[in-house]
């Protein structure tokens, strides 16, 4: 894939992953807003029911203590909202492309192009790299304390990468800023962590141009068999 293609499948994306839910009010703060129950509409008449007794018994009239409700209709259009806008049904095939990725793949997607902060996307996407990277150095000892302080670091450089595709003028952290996060000195930094920081954010960023790559794939597909049902 060249930058153009990179750029536009990114570009579709946020439009088909763009949560469109808060467009509309939902039915709880319309309420709250504009109750649509008027109890002064009958402030004299208390509703009346009739009660049958027993055995013997006749019926009885009661007048309750609850004041009469006028409610009114709780849907203002004639016609109600269609279940899908033709925004949404537009990128059906965007999101179906998506839907077909890896769990991390897709994880990386939602979470870099839709903004969603799910947790359970964000532990599958550094799992993953973090398990490449343990494959990658499983012959080499690394001291505890410098484990410890990778792992954040793996977080770390996603939000590193996600904010540097959505972004065009983010400037990445600097050696002496990252050095100050982990608690090290900086010729620390660069002796023990600078390599891995940059193998981690390669991995996302890899990560990312493999995501982009299928999904433009398998949207051409659905493209090719819509134009065949044609």
């Amino acid at each position: 894939m060249n930058l153009q293609e990179l750029e536009y499948t990114r570009i579709e994306l946020r439009r088909a992953l763009a949560d469109l839910s808060g467009s509309t009010k939902g039915q709880l703060q319309a309420f709250s807003e504009h109750p649509p129950a008027d109890k002064n509409k009958y402030p004299r008449h208390h509703p009346e029911i009739v009660m049958e007794g027993g055995d013997g018994c006749g019926s009885k009239v009661v007048t309750t203590l609850a004041t009469p409700l006028y409610v009114l209709e709780t849907r203002s259009r004639r016609r109600p909202l269609p279940p899908i806008k033709d925004t949404e049904f537009a990128c059906s095939a965007w999101r179906r492309s998506v839907n077909g990725l890896g769990e991390h793949l897709q994880a990386w997607v939602r979470y870099c192009y839709g903004y969603d902060l799910t947790f359970r996307y964000q532990t599958l996407m550094c799992q993953h790299v973090w398990e490449q990277f343990q494959r990658q150095h499983s012959g080499k000892k690394i001291q505890g304390r410098v484990t410890k302080k990778l792992v954040g670091l793996v977080w770390l450089a996603a939000q590193e990468v996600a904010a540097s595709r959505n972004n065009d003028t983010y400037q990445e952290y600097a050696g002496a800023a990252l050095a100050r996060m982990v608690s090290v000195e900086r010729s620390t930094w660069l002796r023990v962590y600078s390599g891995h920081w940059a193998a981690f954010k390669a991995s996302f960023a890899e990560m990312d141009s493999q995501a982009l790559s299928e999904i433009l794939s398998r949207y051409e597909e659905y493209q090719e068999l819509k134009v065949a049902e044609m």
